[in-house]
């Protein structure tokens, strides 16, 4: 995940294409790996990795004061989590 992380941080990367890659990419392979999980509080934590991905992508910094919600409305998706929660539950 380094070279894709390195390949989205460019600012020349537009955010359409960074969501292409982000649901291509890096969220199947989240829920594959999370078929063997045993999702806890902690890995909550660990998940929101996402929403650092996500705040990059709209370009806002910490001193914006976004809830994650606001990040994720804007983008128009939900939190892995719950894709995770809604995959296991298929």
């Amino acid at each position: 995940m380094g070279i894709i992380n390195r390949t989205l941080k460019l600012s020349q990367v537009q955010k359409h294409t960074k969501l292409q890659i982000y649901n291509t990419l890096a969220l199947p392979t989240i829920l594959y790996r999370s078929e063997t999980w045993k999702i806890r509080e902690e890995d909550n934590t660990m998940l929101s990795a996402e929403i650092k991905f996500m705040t990059i992508t709209v370009k806002y910094t910490w001193q914006d004061n976004k809830t994650n919600e606001n990040i994720l409305s804007k983008l128009k998706i939900h939190p892995v989590a719950k894709k995770i929660q809604n995959y296991r539950n298929k």
